[in-house]
């Protein structure tokens, strides 16, 4: 753990600015956007390991919100249970990552999902194809969540392309992320990575996260969201370009 000192502390809280007011515009996005700030001034696996409350806080709410959580956990079950078993697996990978290493993942995972948003074509999958694409979609979050720690971008391009109402997406993806969390922090936990200092910066990341998803509820009927879209994608293209670059070079 680097030197907390408030140059630190102030690129961190701007990490989790960032993170939350996408959560609260668009429902998700949290980590996603986050996380390429926070390894700026953070060990890889210390930048994973502090959402450790934000994921379970702000996840929560959100997937429990309008009691979608039955259904949503009946439909994709198949999907949750090989992600979380892989998440078990392939958790040392994360633990043992070097920095170099995770930010190239990191930098590729955001150049990928700026090309799946912008291509014209845009995928569906029809519902009844679901009992096979399920388990897949799942180990691919997996195997993603344990080269990175986030599997959030295999699980939206999937909700995404089965066109589901934004509510239930949005409630969907945050039941995902909730249990996904448990596997995920467990192994950190038990690899050394959650120590009483990633702790408190974890409540202070939590604090941060729920201020700034109100503002971004509040905000989400008056900004138009295709336009904060593109803000977004424009920042995670050059978020990414510059990741690349800190591996390689």
């Amino acid at each position: 753990m680097p030197e907390l000192d408030i140059p630190t502390l102030l690129i961190i809280a701007f990490g989790f600015a960032v993170g939350g007011l996408a959560k609260g515009i668009f429902g998700l996005g949290m980590p996603f956007l986050a996380l390429p700030v926070l390894v700026t001034v953070l060990p890889y696996q210390v930048a994973v390991a502090v959402f450790l409350v934000p994921n379970f806080t702000a996840n929560f709410q959100q997937a429990m919100r309008k009691g979608l959580w039955r259904q949503n956990l009946k439909r994709y079950l198949w999907l949750i249970i090989p992600m979380l078993v892989v998440i078990v697996l392939t958790a040392q990978i994360l633990l043992s990552i070097e920095q170099e290493t995770g930010l190239l993942i990191l930098g590729l995972i955001c150049l990928a999902f700026v090309a799946t948003q912008v291509l014209p074509i845009k995928p569906v999958i029809h519902a009844g194809r679901e009992r096979l694409l399920n388990p897949v979609v799942g180990m691919a979050a997996g195997v993603l969540c344990g080269l990175s720690g986030l599997y959030g971008p295999a699980l939206i391009v999937y909700l995404l392309a089965l066109r589901i109402p934004k509510d239930e997406f949005v409630s969907a993806l945050a039941l995902m992320y909730f249990l996904g969390s448990f596997p995920l922090y467990g192994s950190l936990a038990f690899g050394g990575i959650l120590t009483l200092e990633v702790a408190i910066i974890s409540v202070f990341g939590a604090a941060i996260i729920g201020v700034m998803i109100l503002i971004g509820q509040k905000i989400r009927d008056r900004l138009h969201e295709e336009r904060y879209r593109k803000l977004v994608l424009g920042l995670l293209f050059i978020v990414g370009c510059d990741l690349l670059r800190r591996a390689l070079v």
